[in-house]
């Protein structure tokens, strides 16, 4: 059975990974110092309320371990992003364990307050299995409050019907919770696969014009030129700053590598470098698809753009046939445009066809950038495309 295509790109959902994995050590700052700040609040409390020193220090021990476990993951997480994402799980799990605890010890209904900024803090990150523990435990905090201390919701004159609403009133806010929250990491998601999306589109098109550029003008790039002058930048620019040239060795490396020695023959001959260095030498050769030719051609294509800051979600995230703000009507048309034009061509591009335009529309990428509704119906009808389309022209069908 074949596996259903998520993405567009299955490069995407590395993509937003690694966009995740930038904005959570953000997150987990911003989280750290709103614990600080509650552990303040508390302890501070506690000392006014003249609790007994033992508690005080019970709390304060336990904020601290918290927080020296933030401090702990964040500083591993430098070298291994996973420990940003065991952070947020540690964190949810102790911020709640601190809630439960103080509900437990102040035994206050105002108390109460702290499980929902618990609540609040976990919201934060923004992730779904946060949400499903976070819930849970809220769920949990709240059946023990009703076992233990059903005093705290009590009303002056209750009843069976406000027992039973207090019950429906807490099962329908944890719902809506839920929901609100669910809401807004869709949201995130979504926003992160259209920047996603836009990365890989870009990576795309540059390795097109690379291929095109070879196809029309052959290979232009005069390699070992390009290292000799490099060289003789870096001599003079260590002899300017009066230090050792570090960079000599590389320099050679990169030469092997950009004339195809195996890797194997290169850590003979540099045996103080690994196989995963000479991967990310790589990046820095300038033949073929690698980045740093990628990204000195996307340099010299962006130098003459002037694109204001609210144009720059929808020039770079909307390059699509399926606008979600676009009602069906311009969806048709917006693909019959395009259908219209792969047919008939340009002075630069040939008419494309009928079963050239069908591979492209079904077997490739642009498969997705359509209304599966049209590309249903073109699916099911490509034969009538053709003929209105020539008809369109003037080619009458038989």
């Amino acid at each position: 059975m074949q596996r259903k295509k998520t993405y567009v790109f299955s490069e995407i959902e590395d993509y937003r990974e690694l966009l995740e994995i930038k904005h959570l050590r953000t997150k987990n700052n911003f989280v750290l110092s709103i614990i600080s700040l509650m552990m303040v609040i508390s302890v501070l409390y506690m000392f006014l309320a003249e609790f007994p020193l033992k508690q005080t220090i019970t709390i304060l021990v336990g904020f601290l371990l918290v927080i020296s476990s933030n401090i702990v993951e964040l500083a591993y997480g430098r070298e291994d992003s996973h420990f940003y994402k065991l952070n947020i799980y540690i964190t949810t799990l102790g911020i709640f364990s601190l809630t439960i605890g103080m509900i437990f010890l102040f035994q206050s209904p105002s108390t109460i307050t702290a499980l929902f900024i618990a609540y609040a803090i976990s919201a934060f990150y923004q992730d779904l299995k946060v949400l499903i523990l976070s819930n849970l435990l809220l769920l949990f905090t709240v059946i023990m409050i009703m076992l233990h201390f059903p005093e705290f919701l009590d009303f002056q004159n209750a009843t069976l019907e406000n027992q039973f609403g207090v019950a429906f009133f807490f099962l329908s806010f944890i719902t809506i919770l839920t929901i609100s929250s669910y809401i807004i990491v869709k949201q995130k998601r979504f926003f992160y696969n259209q920047i996603a999306l836009s990365k890989e589109t870009e990576f795309r098109n540059i390795d097109l014009l690379i291929d095109l550029r070879k196809q029309v003008m052959g290979e232009t790039l005069n390699i070992e030129e390009y290292y000799k002058k490099t060289a003789s930048f870096i001599d003079a620019f260590c002899i300017k700053i009066e230090t050792e040239n570090v960079f000599k060795e590389k320099l050679k490396i990169l030469e092997a590598l950009e004339k195809k020695t195996p890797v194997s023959v290169l850590i003979e001959q540099f045996p103080n470098y690994s196989k995963e260095d000479f991967f990310r030498l790589e990046a820095l050769l300038i033949s073929n698809h690698f980045k740093l030719r990628k990204v000195a051609i996307k340099i010299s294509h962006i130098l003459d753009l002037d694109i204001k800051k609210r144009e720059i979600f929808s020039e770079t995230h909307f390059k699509s046939f399926n606008h979600q703000s676009d009602n069906f009507e311009i969806k048709i048309i917006g693909f019959v445009l395009f259908y219209a034009a792969l047919k008939k061509g340009s002075t630069a591009m040939p008419g494309l066809s009928e079963d050239k335009i069908y591979d492209i529309l079904i077997n490739t990428d642009y498969y997705y950038y359509i209304d599966p509704r049209i590309i249903k119906v073109y699916k099911d009808n490509s034969e009538v495309f053709d003929e209105i389309v020539k008809d369109a022209f003037g080619k009458k069908a038989n």
